[in-house]
């Protein structure tokens, strides 16, 4: 007779674990317990022969739970205290080991059928749920996961679902914290947009028949509200986008299953693999020529963000509509919060939306649904949120330090980091406006408290930018907890993002290209080259010309601004704005010759730019594409879309020069090349010229780099890296060096924490 202690680490409560490991050691004749633990980690204690162990711990690994990730275990040799059988225990409070929280899963296939089926006593229950599906993260208060410590404890289990709950031979239902069922789960129910509730046998099938009829319906989903509406009519297209201030940025669709999607887009077995895993994204594929999708639902793009039915309400909703997809975008006013609450939900989208759908389950936390879109070939995240947060993300040091990060400004993430490991929040958004900053900080407790971390023992981490409301937040812990506070250049974070979700312990080459970030100059750095060391030392080695920036963020948010600085590098006054009559782009400023002539003179003393996202910008307003950016990234996004089919003009090239040491890549003169040449060129392959060969000149200084300095690696991210043109032309560049992306986290700012927090810990355990 022999006795282990076992600690299980990784995604292992509140995913069916406790029951697994309860059949396979009465399986294996074992006898002891199974308890969850406070730090978010499985505690087992078994008793029986080597032999029998062996076997159980074999189970373990190769037979664990459909959604369970396990991460770490550790086996102790431990005393037989002589257990007569093996139980479930109740939870323990006490930290031994850090585990992970579970993120929210979407619907299994087995809770399908059941809703689908008549005979069933989930027949079109809209919160069917069990181990392998429903939420998980956004209904969770504290750890260790037990329904008390959940927003299911609204809903005592009827005698039915307990029985299932204490049957050990019901697999999806044994001990599994989320189920519930008509009898004793949450109500939906139909309301207009005074709160009175619509009577009705069915408000999910009279919710389909308002938005048949072309009503918008605000929909209560498990990480926040949606609003859903037809996506086939132009006219409630154009109405939604009136209603949510929303002029240009593309409305994600949500379809019944891949059926239906496939009418919409284009799916390979690649995409199908994405849109059906747990994690379920929106999933950016190429629409279908013939689409039945109104063009109002993403203007100028030839891709649809597209997701699956995750949830079984969400399921049910679309199975009665006519056409089976709808429009379910985000349920917030302009830039701010989605809204998570019944009562507010009133107040904040009452303007937007005609009826609600409600039910009474809180959502504890907001998770906004992921963003992943194909970039070469290989999904990209564009946005973290359900299905992937709160997952953590090992990194290639262990910290010496509890650390936490705020980020950087637009599109932001937080993170806290410990051991080896990072956990990034969800997605927040733009912490320039208040509402989100307060759910950066709101968030950063959580995870505060739920891992017990100490803020007046950590280590405090923000952008370099003097002005970033994230960075004044980061000072004000600093000063209020009495903690040290670093702060971490913006493209380092993104290069650094790279080498610590990658786990790579070399000196890399970092290609970094984003719209922008503070320079450790005090100019707006964007197109960088940088040596990272494994020591954490680096140095910029290489960057896109510096470019004047007339009028900073009204250039941002008028390209044809940007454009003007370019041209002010080789052009006079005079020849500018002859250009911009001929290509007919004074339209493109809302004060026109006016507003170009103010612009001219501005590029004289503006502050000056190194931007990948302002050059791609001023192609974009070149080419007539996009004259007002309506959204993060819309005229390269744009010009990206713009570009597919055309053709690759090779005698074109970026000029190279060095200055100070430092590798110039010659913008201007590129964009004079290209103006000489606009007549003989068509405009798609302009477009696929200057991002394709603006990428091969990024890799070729890098290769040149690494080999100068005997590197073996190169690394690109920033919010530029999701462009399969710059992507594609990098690799050409880089001449058989290895290339290293994000994959876990963003390549945009959504990531910087995590770099954040790498490069704190390097510089920090020196």
């Amino acid at each position: 007779m022999q006795a282990k202690k076992i600690l299980v680490v990784g995604i292992v409560q509140g995913v069916g674990f406790r029951p697994f490991i309860q059949r396979i050691a009465i399986k294996n004749g074992l006898t002891g317990y199974v308890r969850n633990l406070g730090g978010s980690e499985v505690e087992i204690f078994v008793e029986g022969s080597e032999e029998r162990i062996k076997n159980f711990l074999e189970d373990l690994i190769k037979k664990k739970p459909r959604v369970a990730k396990i991460e770490e275990i550790s086996v102790i040799e431990a005393e037989p205290k002589g257990f007569k059988d093996f139980v479930i225990k109740k939870s323990g409070f006490k930290f031994s080991k850090r585990s992970m929280i579970p993120p929210d899963f979407a619907m299994c296939d087995f809770c399908k059928r059941e809703i689908l089926d008549p005979r069933s006593r989930f027949y079109g229950y809209p919160f069917h749920s069990c181990a392998w599906c429903g939420p998980r993260f956004s209904m969770i208060e504290r750890i260790p996961y037990d329904r008390e410590n959940t927003s299911m404890r609204d809903f005592p289990l009827c005698d039915e679902c307990l029985r299932e709950y204490n049957d050990i031979r019901n697999i999806r239902r044994y001990h599994i914290q989320g189920i519930s069922c008509p009898r004793c789960g949450p109500k939906v129910w139909l309301s207009d947009r005074d709160g009175n509730v619509i009577e009705c046998s069915n408000p999910i099938k009279e919710a389909a028949r308002l938005i048949d009829e072309g009503f918008i319906i605000a929909v209560k989903g498990i990480g926040g509200f949606h609003i859903a509406a037809l996506a086939t009519d132009d006219d409630v297209v154009l109405k939604l986008r009136r209603r949510k201030r929303r002029k240009a940025k593309p409305f994600a669709i949500m379809a019944l299953d891949e059926n239906v999607a496939s009418s919409i887009v284009v799916i390979d077995e690649k995409a199908l693999m994405i849109l059906r895993s747990p994690e379920s994204p929106i999933l950016l594929l190429p629409e279908k020529e013939g689409s039945p999708v109104s063009r109002y639902v993403a203007p100028g793009l030839r891709k649809q963000g597209i997701m699956l039915a995750y949830t079984p309400l969400h399921y049910l909703l679309l199975r009665e509509t006519l056409d089976k997809f709808l429009i379910m975008t985000s349920g917030n006013i302009h830039e701010k919060p989605m809204v998570i609450d019944n009562e507010a939900a009133f107040k904040i989208l009452g303007n937007i939306a005609d009826f609600f759908l409600l039910h009474n389950r809180r959502i504890v936390n907001r998770v906004d649904d992921s963003v992943v879109r194909f970039t070469d070939g290989e999904p990209t995240l564009l946005r973290r949120g359900r299905g992937y947060a709160p997952e953590w993300i090992r990194i290639p040091i262990k910290l010496k330090r509890e650390i936490i990060a705020f980020g950087a400004e637009l599109q932001n993430a937080g993170g806290i980091g410990f051991d080896d490991k990072v956990i990034l929040t969800q997605f927040i958004g733009d912490t320039d406006k208040f509402e989100n900053l307060v759910e950066l900080e709101k968030y950063l407790n959580f995870f505060i408290r739920m891992y017990d971390i100490n803020p007046s023992n950590s280590l405090i981490v923000a952008d370099k930018h003097p002005l970033y409301s994230s960075r004044k937040l980061a000072e004000k812990w600093a000063e209020e907890y009495g903690s040290p506070i670093l702060f971490v250049q913006h493209h380092l974070a993104h290069i650094a993002s790279v080498v610590a979700e990658n786990r790579i312990k070399d000196t890399v080459v970092g290609i970094a290209i984003d719209g922008v970030g503070y320079g450790d100059d005090g100019n707006i750095w964007g197109g960088e080259i940088i040596v990272l060391k494994e020591d954490g030392r680096y140095e910029r080695v290489g960057h896109l010309e510096y470019i004047p920036l007339p009028g900073g963020d009204r250039a941002v948010r008028y390209p044809v601004r940007s454009l003007i600085g370019f041209l002010s590098t080789f052009m006079v006054e005079d020849e500018i704005i002859d250009f911009l009559r001929e290509r007919n782009l004074i339209r493109g400023l809302p004060l026109g010759e006016k507003e170009a002539r103010v612009a001219i003179n501005q590029s004289k003393n503006a502050i000056l730019h190194s931007s990948t996202g302002r050059f791609l910008d001023s192609i974009s307003a070149l080419l007539g594409i996009c004259f007002e950016r309506d959204y993060e990234g819309e005229p390269a996004i744009k010009l990206e879309e713009f570009s597919y089919g055309g053709k690759i003009v090779e005698d074109l090239s970026f000029k190279v020069t060095k200055l100070d040491g430092k590798y110039i890549i010659r913008t201007s003169k590129f964009l004079e090349e290209v103006i000489d040449k606009m007549d003989e060129i068509g405009e798609k392959s302009i477009g696929a010229t200057v991002q394709f060969k603006l990428g091969e000149s990024l890799g070729t200084v890098a290769a040149k780099v690494a080999e100068m300095i005997g590197a073996e690696i190169i690394v690109i991210s920033g919010g530029s890296a999701v462009n399969d043109y710059i992507i594609k032309g990098v690799r050409r560049g880089i001449n058989g060096y290895k290339l290293y992306r994000n994959r876990k986290v963003p390549p945009g700012d959504g990531g910087i924490a995590l770099g954040q927090i790498y490069l704190a810990g390097v510089w920090s355990n020196d």
